[in-house]
């Protein structure tokens, strides 16, 4: 493990032409940025800059001819002391990389210039910045709201969690900071109001925790857990970014909030007694939100300590959301799939990280990168590409670029295609450059269709789709001396379509229970820009010795915290709510079509309609959530009347009930009359086509005191829909009204069929999905 570092901010110019990096001579000098580890700085010097000075000095000790040593010595042009520590200086390539191996260097960046742009997840989320009419306004007791996150430690040092502003602790918080090795209680302060560290679980499974390889406290050496706790409620940072990529001003969804950190993963895993231990103790806490992006496989209810332990913080009032996995486009890959969590699948957002392969041949084949490095290939030159795999689809260790399969003689100098899968995407590209090679094409698969994930590579580097992949692998596979090269074009906004559910992002249905729709939303969980620890590089493999203070990242992980910092800000809103009621806004808000007005499209099905078996009730829309006119509210005895309802004796059921001594009050007649948002039918296998089901809900009004609504519902095939009363008249805030759907069968379908029910007052919709399913007989 690389030696602790500090993390790096990279500031630079306001305006942006293009990212140019022309070819250079090897003696001729460009600008570098070169960060120093301030506190590394040996005792023979007086002052930073003048061990700055003298460690470029260290490398430019030999006078170039008609060099003089004027010259030498004024290689600086600036120093930097407070928000970036190090040194911008003149230097020939062959110097840089001789400075990179230096004491105290922390990383080397050439010049480049960059337009202002702000990370895009609060705005096009609709979230505006801070101002007295913002949903983000300090006047709200936001400050009140505390968000534990289950991850992997926090990296306290990170301008995301400064507290500057923020007024004293609640006196009701019960939390504390644990210390260790790298974690004091300086550490914490008003923003981290608590850190605590889980390991019993794992050391009993794994061995005693090696503390010299890893931090047996809350720090974060993996990165993971700064992320996710940034997303729920970092503060604004100014001037954020990665390598230049998504520059802006990096906030969380709920930037007023506290945030709880609680370290329950290890190098080895998470294992499932700390997370019980965990969640458990963060209730004690006092937490309000609880954000939770891990996942193990789907279990029956009573074997899942996550589902049980979100159960108990239900019951104390405690909003949980977890991640629904990575493992999409399958069918039936949900994890966290109980009705009292909030399970949140990922989407894209409408920015991108272009980057191009212009091909021999002339064509040119877009795709995405997050590479930014001092090794380029230059546009005006062709490059010898080559692929290790065959015109077959079968893929082999050659052509998925596993260690140890690249031949150096046959890659040497050359940009290698390297197929997706196996083995970490950024690790190919190590193996690429261990190799020899210059450069990597990293092409989809079928898994992954035209999916486009961007990665802060080691080497020039892009993903491009599975349709890219085969045009660029027929080419190389035909041509006798096939050659490219690569660009990268910087950060793209404005992408259309968008959102688009991600291909990664874990799918319905929820064969646990099917009356239960899963995921329940979409938010934003590809190529997301938040905080990072200072312990490892953005690529998170060894052989990245870059230190930023921000990465960007995909995966449900990412949408997970998106959801619970909205959570956690119409907690401040509304602070009487049940964690019911906040899902119930969050869901029926949602929308379902893109920026361009089509429904919302599944990245892994080139474009096609995605079903509310991948987006749930829709993609989280936070501002008309704050205000939904109707909820569904839900409490912990008609969540486990639900659990009667699923074929569990006493002796299971009794997980659930702890001291509470609660018994079945068959208050629900089945599953599908669950109180929940989203509304799932059900034919069995031995329904008849003209069968009926009749299902009900109740809805609470928290609009305007006097309000009316009015019901529409979509058509389908197979069933006839219809629902009584058509129309709801309240007359106070809170009260609560009851209707009944009525669902007839015409003719059974071998599919699901999916529709909506949709209650409006001229100003709320209140959107329910249907879903209706025909099992089929046996």
């Amino acid at each position: 493990m690389s030696k602790i570092l500090r993390k790096w901010l990279f500031l630079c110019m306001t305006t942006y032409l293009a990212i140019i990096n022309p070819a250079f001579p090897a003696n001729a000098k460009k600008t570098y940025i070169v960060q120093m580890d301030n506190s590394a700085m040996p005792d023979s010097f007086s002052n930073h800059l003048e061990w700055y000075s003298s460690t470029v000095e260290s490398v430019t000790s030999e006078l170039e001819p008609n060099q003089d040593t004027d010259e030498k010595g004024n290689r600086l042009i600036y120093s930097y002391h407070t928000a970036f520590h190090g040194v911008a200086a003149l230097l020939t390539e062959e110097e840089a990389e001789r400075l990179e191996d230096q004491n105290g260097v922390v990383g080397i960046y050439p010049e480049t210039i960059y337009q202002l742009h702000t990370t895009r997840s609060p705005m096009f989320l609709g979230l505006e910045p801070v101002d007295s009419t913002s949903v983000w306004s300090e006047k709200l007791p936001a400050h009140d709201v505390i968000v534990g996150v289950l991850d992997t430690g926090i990296w306290p040092e990170s301008e995301s969690f400064n507290d500057s502003g923020m007024t004293p602790v609640p006196s009701n918080w019960k939390g504390t900071c644990e210390t260790g090795r790298g974690f004091d209680k300086l550490n914490c302060n008003k923003k981290i109001v608590g850190a605590r560290v889980f390991y019993r679980g794992y050391e009993s499974a794994s061995g005693k925790i090696n503390e010299q390889d890893e931090y047996k406290s809350p720090r974060d050496q993996d990165g993971h857990g700064t992320h996710t706790a940034a997303t729920v409620a970092g503060v604004p940072v100014r001037g954020a970014n990665l390598l230049g990529y998504a520059y802006g001003t990096a906030r969380g969804m709920s930037p007023n909030a506290r945030i709880a950190a609680y370290k329950v993963c290890w190098v080895g895993g998470c294992f499932s007694s700390d997370i019980l231990a965990a969640v458990d103790q963060a209730v004690a806490d006092g937490v309000n939100v609880l954000s939770v992006s891990l996942g193990g496989g789907v279990s029956s209810y009573y074997r899942d300590s996550l589902s049980i332990a979100a159960f108990g913080a239900m019951e104390k009032g405690v909003f949980v959301s977890c991640s629904a996995g990575n493992g999409g486009p399958d069918p039936v890959s949900l994890t966290n799939v109980s009705p009292w969590i909030t399970t949140v699948g990922a989407s894209t957002m409408d920015r991108d990280f272009p980057a191009s392969v212009k091909l021999g041949s002339g064509i040119n084949v877009t795709g995405v990168s997050l590479y930014r490095g001092r090794i380029n290939l230059s546009t005006k030159k062709q490059y010898p590409v080559v692929y290790m795999g065959g015109n077959s689809s079968d893929l082999n260790a050659g052509s998925l670029c596993l260690q140890g399969t690249l031949n150096p003689h046959a890659v040497a100098g050359k940009i290698v295609i390297c197929d997706r899968g196996i083995s970490p995407r950024v690790q190919k590209g190590q193996v690429v450059k261990d190799a020899g090679g210059v450069g990597m094409i990293l092409a989809n698969t079928a898994a992954n269709g035209e999916e486009l994930v961007a990665d802060c590579h080691l080497l020039p580097a892009l993903a491009v789709g599975e349709t890219a992949g085969k045009e660029i692998k027929r080419y190389v596979l035909t041509s006798r001396n096939p050659t490219a090269t690569v660009s990268f074009q910087g950060t793209r906004l404005g992408i259309r379509p968008s959102p688009v559910v991600a291909a990664f992002s874990s799918r319905g249905p929820n064969f646990l229970s099917l009356e239960i729709l899963k995921p329940d939303l979409v938010a934003p969980g590809v190529n997301i820009l938040a905080a990072w620890t200072g312990k490892v590089g953005p690529a998170s493999v060894p052989t990245d010795h870059r230190r930023v203070k921000f990465n960007i990242l995909s995966g449900t992980s990412m949408s997970c915290p998106h959801v619970s910092g909205v959570a956690a800000l119409i907690r401040a809103h509304h602070p009487s709510w049940s964690p019911a009621m906040i899902k119930s806004a969050l869901m029926t808000t949602a929308y379902v079509h893109d920026n361009t007005g089509y429904p919302l499209r599944d990245a892994s099905k080139a474009g096609s309609p995605s079903s509310p078996f991948d987006h749930g009730a829709g993609h989280i829309n936070p501002v008309r959530a704050l205000d939904p006119g109707l909820v569904y509210d839900i409490g912990a005895q008609n969540y486990f009347d639900f659990l009667c309802t699923q074929n569990l004796n006493p002796a299971q059921l009794k997980v659930f009930t702890k001291s509470s001594n609660r018994s079945c009050k068959h208050s629900i007649a089945n599953a599908m009359d669950l109180n929940y948002p989203a509304i799932s039918a059900v034919f069995s296998e031995k329904s008849s086509s003209n069968s009926v089901l009749k299902i009900h809900r109740t809805v609470t009004n928290v609009g305007p005191s006097i309000s009316n609504y009015h019901v529409s519902i979509s058509g389908f095939k197979g069933v006839s829909v219809r629902v009584s009363p058509e129309r709801l008249h309240f007359t106070r805030q809170n009260e609560k009204l009851s209707y009944e759907i009525i669902i007839t069968g015409k003719s059974r379908q071998r599919a699901p069929e999916f529709g909506g029910l949709i209650w409006s007052d001229g100003v709320h919709k209140v959107r329910s999905p249907i879903v209706i399913t025909w099992l089929q007989p046996l």
